[in-house]
Formats: structure tokens, C-alpha cells, sequence
């Protein structure tokens, strides 16, 4: 399911910072012409934990807007197993809006595979087309060298987050005994 064929649901004002991936294109586009700095955030966010939290916080600091970019949930199910995500991307987009760091949160319509060296240059497109001003990422990111050469070849910088490695989905999913 894509964020351009579902209803957005009431959430008291909130809904109102859930957009499709084509009206996320167009704000960033909008803001950065009025010279504000837009900041793109990305990542499944299935189960939200600390760590998420932490790391959206410090994001927006650095930032006028936040753009949250969430993997829909075929990219989940192809890059981490059949039984996720464990929270649909509806779901999903309405947790994150509600938070008060996000300004925006967005599904990417794509589903790249993260092992599939093509998708190395879907990323690159998907950068392009939103162009924020940067990236925000962990210092700890296990795809950091990656991420860079990607914002490098859209011609976006990296906003690097320093937070600790707290938790992760998969590792609360494990303790719990669902994967």
C-alpha cells in the first residue's frame, strides 16, 4: 500500500502532517525556496522505541522542518521477513505524526531491496527528488559509507545524529518471542 491510495485518518490536527510521498516532494521544494533548512529523517519505525525517539529529537533540533520518510510496508516484508512490519505503514505515519519533532511524515512509494546493489541508485533517486538539505543519520549507522556516497551523488549533506544504540525493532520483536 502506497501513501497516495489511503484515507488519512482524523487524529485531532495531526493529520494534517501526514502527506503522500509527491505533497513531501513539493513542501521540502516550497521551504528550502524560502530559505528554510529542511532535514529528511528515514527508517521503518515499527516498533518505536527510545532510540527512535532520541534520534528524531536531535534531528529536529538541527533543523527548521522534519521530514520523516517510512519504508511502506513491502520494503519491510522484502528487507526484514514475511512477519513484518509488525505495525502497518497507516499505523505507522499516525504514531510518528504525532509526535512533536516531526513536521511531516511521508511512506516512500518504492520498495528497494537493501542488498540489491540497484537499489543503491533508487536511494539516489529518491534524494534527488525530495531535496532537503540533509540527510539525518546515526554516527553508528552500519550503512554510513553507503549513505554518504548516495547524498554525495544527489548533492545533499549528511546530518550526523550522535545518540547511543539503545534498542532496536528486531531486537524487541526477538525478546518478545515474535521473530
Amino acid at each position: 500500500m502506497t501513501t497516495e491510495h489511503f484515507v488519512k485518518p482524523e487524529l485531532g490536527g495531526f493529520e494534517d502532517k501526514i502527506v503522500t510521498y509527491h505533497e513531501a516532494v513539493a513542501r521540502i521544494r516550497e521551504n528550502r525556496e524560502r530559505g528554510l533548512k529542511v532535514v529528511l529523517a528515514q527508517g521503518v519505525f515499527d516498533i518505536v522505541h527510545v532510540g527512535h525517539l532520541e534520534y528524531l529529537r536531535r534531528a529536529k533540533l538541527a533543523c527548521d522542518l522534519l521530514f520523516v520518510g517510512i519504508e511502506n510496508d513491502l520494503c519491510v516484508r522484502s528487507n526484514k521477513g514475511d512477519g513484518r512490519p509488525f505495525n502497518n505503514l497507516v499505523d505507522r505515519l499516525e504514531f510518528l505524526s504525532q509526535l512533536q519533532s516531526v513536521d511531516f511524515a511521508f511512506g516512500f512509494d518504492d520498495a528497494p531491496f537493501y542488498s540489491d546493489p540497484a537499489s543503491r541508485d533508487a536511494y539516489i533517486l529518491r534524494y534527488r527528488e525530495l531535496n532537503p538539505n540533509a540527510i539525518a543519520v546515526t554516527t553508528w549507522d552500519s550503512n554510513t559509507n553507503l549513505k554518504e556516497l548516495q547524498a554525495r551523488e544527489a548533492g545533499i549533506g549528511l546530518l550526523y545524529i550522535d545518540v547511543a544504540k539503545r534498542d532496536s525493532t528486531t531486537r524487541l520483536l526477538h525478546a518478545t518471542g515474535y521473530e
